[in-house]
C-alpha cells in the first residue's frame, strides 16, 4: 500500500483531537493493510501521540503569528512504515533543541522528547518559508 492521506486543519487548539484521532485511524489502516495485529497499540498510541504533540506545537507558534495559517498533515503508507509530516508555516525550529530539564518541572518543552521517544525518526526542514516536521515508524 503506497498512498497519501492529506488533512488540512485550521490553526486552533480545539482541533488537536481530531489530528490525533485521525492519526490513530491511519496506523489502523496500515495495520490493516498489512494483515498486522490491530491490537498493536504501541504503534497505534505512537502516531496519535506524536501527531497529537506536533500539531499542538504548530498551533501554539500560530497563535503568536498567523492563526489563520493552516496545519497541513500528511499520512504516507508505505509498505510497513508510516510517515507523518506537519507542515506549517510559523517561524523557523529545529528538532535538534536540547531536552527540557525534567528536575525542575518546566510546564513546556515535552512535545519533541515525547515525539523523539516514540517514534523511530524525527526530523525537522524549512523549505519556502514553510516548516516540514517529518515523523515515521515501520511496523
Amino acid at each position: 500500500m503506497n498512498s497519501i492521506i492529506t488533512l488540512t486543519l485550521p490553526s486552533d487548539i480545539i482541533f488537536t483531537r481530531f489530528a490525533s484521532q485521525t492519526a490513530e485511524r491511519a496506523a489502523l489502516l496500515l495495520l490493516n493493510s498489512c494483515n498486522a495485529d490491530t491490537g498493536n497499540w504501541q504503534f497505534i498510541h505512537a502516531f496519535e501521540l506524536a501527531v497529537s504533540e506536533a500539531f499542538a506545537n504548530a498551533v501554539t507558534n500560530a497563535k503568536q503569528l498567523s492563526p489563520l495559517q493552516p496545519v497541513i498533515i500528511n499520512f504516507i503508507f508505505e509498505q510497513q512504515r508510516l510517515t507523518v509530516t506537519v507542515r506549517d508555516t510559523n517561524q523557523q525550529f529545529s528538532t535538534e533543541t536540547s531536552p527540557p530539564e525534567i528536575d525542575s518541572y518546566p510546564e513546556k518543552g515535552y512535545g519533541l522528547l515525547l515525539m523523539r521517544t516514540v517514534m523511530d525518526t524525527v526530523t525537522c526542514i524549512r523549505e519556502n518559508g514553510v516548516n516540514i516536521l517529518s515523523m515515521s515508524k515501520q511496523l
